[in-house]
């Protein structure tokens, strides 16, 4: 009789035993789960500011865009105003006027590559230019 009472005891034991461990492995289970669900949120939702930023933009260089067409048609009456548009977009001139382009030094007198002083700098020059070549050829 009391080896069947031993027996009872180690098998709800047992049975205690592995309910906790399965009852613990499905709980980190459910916390895995949950944390991957909660960083694929955080993307997506990362991603839905990023358009919603983009959106905003667009909407606001609209806005821009909308009261420059406004005020244009507001002034299309306006003699001095269109005066200007045909001045700035179409180079008209008035009569007597004359048009005067400056141009930069920087781009009348490019630089030129310093010439080698000594022959040993020729000589370097002219092999490295020849193993250039003679790499592009391979």
């Amino acid at each position: 009789m009391v080896t069947n009472f031993n027996k009872k005891a180690n098998r709800e034991f047992f049975n205690k035993e592995l309910l906790f461990k399965t009852v613990g492995v499905l709980f980190l289970i459910i916390i895995v789960a949950l944390a991957f669900s909660d960083c694929k949120i955080y993307q997506h939702k990362k991603n839905l500011v990023l358009q919603v930023n983009a959106y905003q933009k667009k909407i606001d260089d609209l806005k821009k865009s909308s009261q420059t067409l406004k005020d244009e048609i507001a002034n299309s009456d306006n003699t001095d105003y269109l005066e200007k548009l045909a001045y700035e977009q179409l180079g008209q001139q008035r009569p007597g006027e004359r048009q005067v382009i400056f141009i930069s030094p920087s781009q009348e007198n490019p630089k030129e590559a310093p010439k080698p002083k000594n022959f040993w700098e020729l000589w370097t020059g002219w092999l490295g230019q020849s193993w250039s070549w003679l790499k592009s050829k391979i």
